[in-house]
C-alpha cells in the first residue's frame, strides 16, 4: 500500500498521523507532500520536487519551519516534496496588504484572492496521486483556510483520475491537531487504529518554534496530544472515509 500524506504546513503530517508512520512505511512507503512550505516571495511559484531532507535553515520562519519538518521526518523513510507556496498569513494582493488580517481570519474561508488555488494545487498532485494507492488528506473541519485549500486541492485531483481508470486511490481523512473540530457529518465512516504514541511524541516536539508559539513548553503540549489520542492507556490514530454512493 503505497500512501501520499498530504500535509497544508510543516509540523501538519507529524502532529496530525505521526504515531502511523512507521507502520505505514513498512507497508509499502510513504510519501509526505507539504504543501504552503515557501518563503512568500510574491513572484516565487512553486519549487516542486523533492525537499532536501538535510535541512534549510536561515533566520526565517519559513526557513525555520522547514528545518524542523526535515529534522522531524528524518525519523521515518519517508520521501518528502515540498511545494513552495508561501502559507495564508504570508500571502498578499498586488498592493501588498496582506489577504488574511490576523490569526481570526486564518479560521474563516479563503479569500477570493486565493480562488484559484485549488486548481493550481490540483495540478501539481495529480502526478503524486496516480503513483500511491491511498491519499490522506485533511478533514478540514473548522481549522485553517490552507486546509480547505488543500483538501479542495486534493478531492480535484482524485476526481480528475475519472472513473475509467482501473486503479482505484482511495481518500482517507485525517484530523488535524491541535484543532479540536466536531466529527464529521452523516456519510463518513470512522476508523480507529492502534498508534505508536513514543514515535508520534518524539517526531512531534522536533518542532519547537510551534511548540513554544502554541503551548509554551513541552509538557502542555504532550498532555494535548495525550489527550487527543487517548495516550498512554490505548493510544488511536482516527480517520474517515467517506460511504460509497
Amino acid at each position: 500500500m503505497r500512501r501520499l500524506l498530504l500535509a497544508p504546513h510543516p509540523d501538519d503530517a507529524v502532529w496530525s498521523c505521526g504515531g502511523m508512520l512507521r507502520q505505514w512505511c513498512r507497508e509499502g512507503g510513504l510519501t509526505v507532500v507539504t504543501v504552503f512550505d515557501g518563503d512568500g516571495h510574491e513572484e516565487g511559484g512553486p519549487r516542486g520536487g523533492d525537499r532536501d531532507t538535510g535541512g534549510g535553515g536561515g533566520d526565517g520562519v519559513p526557513a525555520r519551519r522547514r528545518a524542523e519538518d526535515a529534522a522531524a521526518l528524518a525519523h521515518w523513510p519517508v520521501r518528502t516534496v515540498g511545494l513552495g507556496l508561501p502559507e495564508a498569513a504570508l500571502r498578499r494582493d498586488r498592493a501588498g496588504r496582506s489577504l488574511y488580517a490576523g490569526p481570526l481570519a486564518l479560521r474563516r474561508a479563503p479569500h477570493p484572492a486565493d480562488a484559484g488555488l485549488p486548481v493550481l494545487l490540483a495540478g501539481l498532485l495529480e502526478p503524486l496521486v496516480e503513483d500511491h494507492d491511498e491519499v490522506l488528506l485533511p478533514l478540514a473541519v473548522r481549522t485553517h483556510t490552507d486546509h480547505l485549500l488543500v483538501r479542495e486541492a486534493a478531492e480535484l485531483a482524485l476526481a480528475a483520475r475519472g472513473d475509467s481508470v482501473p486503479r482505484p486511490v482511495r481518500a482517507r481523512y485525517y484530523r488535524e491537531f491541535p484543532y479540536a473540530p466536531p466529527p464529521p457529518p452523516g456519510g463518513y465512516r470512522e476508523r480507529a487504529e492502534p498508534a505508536d504514541f513514543s514515535d508520534w511524541l518524539r517526531g512531534a516536539l522536533m518542532y519547537e518554534s510551534q511548540v513554544r508559539g502554541m503551548f509554551r513548553d513541552a509538557r502542555p503540549f504532550a498532555r494535548a496530544l495525550a489527550r487527543r489520542t487517548g495516550a498512554p492507556r490505548r493510544c488511536t490514530w482516527t480517520s474517515w472515509e467517506r460511504d460509497a454512493a
